[in-house]
């Protein structure tokens, strides 16, 4: 290989991520924060049953 090659290679390193579960974990907690707002918003919005029925 030629000295270019091994100065690129040891700038980019093994090329693996190393770590990277913060950003898995906020990203999952992201998601279900969103998903638990969503629900509890149409639960919020659902419609209100009478009290006497309409028949």
């Amino acid at each position: 290989m030629s000295p270019l090659t091994y100065t690129l290679l040891a700038q980019v390193g093994a090329g693996r991520i190393q770590g990277g579960w913060e950003y898995i974990w906020s990203a999952y907690g992201i998601a279900w924060a969103s998903l638990s707002l969503y629900a509890l918003s149409l639960w919020m919005r659902r419609p209100k049953a009478d009290a006497v029925s309409k028949e």
